[in-house]
């Protein structure tokens, strides 16, 4: 993550919903004393890994990218584009190759890689930001691969832009708040839109076309699993079709971050009290009714100094099978991907090296 300024924990304290915005804020201001989690007797404790105890397995078979190589399906794909230190990010496989957003000096944009090949920019993607945390830049491939979103937050707030890989212009938003979409597929995008009253809801957005609301708050939304984690109560969240939208079966303090193939078990950030003294937690959580079946630490305490958008609070995770998980852990030299199983046996599954990207993952650079 580092450079690439993942989204991890702003997500959580910042923009679930303004309310829970105020809320962090709130807390942390009148915190004198630590609040801790309520832990159920049933729950396993969470553990602490260390990638040099672990065997090294074979390399993650979902693609991902570190020090500028592509792993996927057996193959290596070096990105040969320069960069600011590990400023690329993985968006996803188009029928244009791999699309990888780069960025050197001010400038952003977003390249198409082939095997073989030398890196190809689409058009109308680039897009200068000057840091400082004046400005920052995102990009989110749609799942089917032929939509690019670029997020761009200012000091005024965040503008959405929404175009083909040949560069046509489909459509924009603007809002004064700071977030990044959900998900996008098949035209649609999923995201924060301002209501007619000025409320910020979570939208189904076909640009040019429609919006309709289809939750208050949510944490999570997967629009080919046609499914949404939504809030229920202070920092609860629960699964929720996005087709009919219900009440949670349960809800917990979790926000997933990727659902087995057979939609049987959830990875994801355990969303913690806003004392600004809580440690970054990955659950795994069974999908029927919530059960606790791992906890994971990845990263240092979230703390005052260290609650942003920083490499202490990583958000890459991705589903090998119906029973086997990889994430990002750090380790002595860099980062490495840990795979484990529902058993909670664990093992590496890539060198130790720079920050890793998956596809689709959401990230702004400052």
């Amino acid at each position: 993550m580092g450079p690439r300024a993942r989204l991890a924990t702003l997500a959580l304290i910042c923009c679930l919903t303004p309310a829970a915005a105020a809320s962090a804020a709130g807390t942390a201001s009148t915190a004198g004393t630590p609040t801790r989690d309520v832990v159920r007797a049933a729950d396993p404790p969470t553990r602490t890994i260390v990638p040099g105890r672990l065997g090294r397995g074979p390399d993650a078979s979902v693609p991902f990218m570190q020090d500028g190589v592509i792993h996927a399906d057996g193959t290596r794909i070096p990105i040969r584009t320069p960069v600011n230190g590990e400023q690329r990010q993985l968006l996803g496989e188009s029928r244009k190759g791999w699309l990888v957003a780069v960025r050197k000096g001010y400038l952003s944009r977003v390249v198409a890689v082939r095997p073989g090949r030398a890196p190809k920019e689409l058009r109308r993607t680039r897009s200068t930001t000057f840091g400082q945390g004046d400005s920052a830049i995102g990009w989110l491939l749609s799942r089917d691969g032929e939509m690019l979103v670029s997020t761009l937050y200012d000091r005024g707030g965040s503008t959405s832009s929404v175009q083909t890989l040949a560069g046509k212009h489909l459509g924009g938003r603007y809002s004064g708040g700071y977030f990044t979409p959900f998900d996008a597929d098949a035209g649609h995008v999923v995201t924060w839109i301002e209501n007619t009253f000025g409320r910020l809801r979570v939208t189904d957005w076909v640009p040019r076309t429609s919006r309709t609301e289809i939750a208050k708050s949510a944490t999570w939304v997967s629009l080919r699993d046609d499914l949404m984690f939504v809030r229920t109560t202070g920092r609860s969240y629960g699964p929720s079709p996005i087709s009919a939208p219900t009440t949670p079966a349960w809800s917990e303090p979790f926000s997933p971050l990727a659902v087995s193939p057979d939609g049987e078990t959830a990875v994801g950030l355990r969303i913690t009290r806003s004392s600004f003294d809580s440690p970054a937690v990955l659950d795994v959580r069974r999908m029927s009714d919530g059960a606790l079946l791992d906890s994971i630490a990845f990263g240092r305490r979230i703390t005052r100094d260290s609650w942003s958008i920083t490499s202490q609070h990583e958000q890459t995770a991705a589903w090998e099978s119906n029973s086997r998980f990889v994430f990002q852990l750090p380790a002595p030299g860099g980062a490495v991907l840990v795979r484990c199983d529902l058993q909670q046996s664990c093992r590496r599954a890539s060198d130790v090296g720079g920050n890793v990207s998956f596809p689709h993952e959401s990230f702004m650079w400052w």
